[in-house]
């Protein structure tokens, strides 16, 4: 571990973590970046282009990189394998090798608090993924999804949204299915995101990821 790492205290690191721009990098104390983990940011200057909220979990042999602003909410859980990217190479000039053709820049991906990424799962684009949403493995993510879903497959489809008014997750299999949750949302309301933040701090007994998650070889 190198001195940068200095910066971030309370953040467990594991093995082989690789973190370039890491100026431009701020994360919240009780997190982990598992094994062999990229951290990579395209555009260093002096602004904060990817933020890791507290208690945030960053799966072994992942790939995060941002060409403009990237962010992870609290209590995020992100699986080994998953790739979250906002940032694509061009590639308009047959005649020039790609990797020197630029990549595009200033788009966004934002997972808000309390999200269960799986493994595998890959997220692309200019995407927000909703507060406490679930990804299942091996999902591809290139548009939006709503606060408090299920979704799955390549191209993801949602299977199931929380509804507030019976309080339970609910299988959304057609429109019909859809637009009646979503109603109810209308009519009952969901938590905005400080305020779901604030519940989830309230509410929460963990202060800090226990290290191990992070990786750093055997440990008995």
């Amino acid at each position: 571990m190198t001195d940068n790492f200095e910066r971030f205290p309370d953040v467990s690191f594991g093995n082989m973590v690789q973190v370039l721009g890491v100026e431009n990098i701020e994360i919240d104390r009780g997190s982990c970046i598992g094994d062999n983990t990229w951290l990579n940011i395209c555009v260093r200057d002096d602004k904060t282009r990817m933020k890791i909220g507290k208690c945030v979990l960053v799966g072994r042999q992942s790939m995060i990189s941002t060409g403009g602003y990237l962010e992870i909410g609290d209590y995020c859980l992100l699986a080994p394998r998953v790739y979250i990217s906002d940032a694509d190479h061009l590639f308009d000039d047959i005649y020039r090798p790609i990797i020197e053709q630029g990549a595009t820049l200033n788009r966004s991906v934002i997972i808000e608090e309390n999200c269960w990424i799986g493994i595998n799962v890959v997220i692309t684009g200019n995407v927000n993924i909703g507060r406490g949403s679930i990804v299942a493995a091996n999902t591809v993510v290139n548009k939006d999804i709503p606060p408090f879903s299920l979704v799955a497959g390549n191209p993801f489809q949602v299977v199931k949204l929380y509804n507030p008014k019976s309080q339970k997750w609910e299988r959304v299999r057609n429109e019909a299915e859809m637009f009646k949750v979503f109603a109810d949302r209308n009519e009952v309301g969901l938590p905005d995101r400080e305020e779901y933040r604030g519940t989830l701090v309230e509410r929460s007994k963990i202060k800090r990821l226990d290290p191990i998650l992070a990786g750093n070889g055997m440990h008995l």
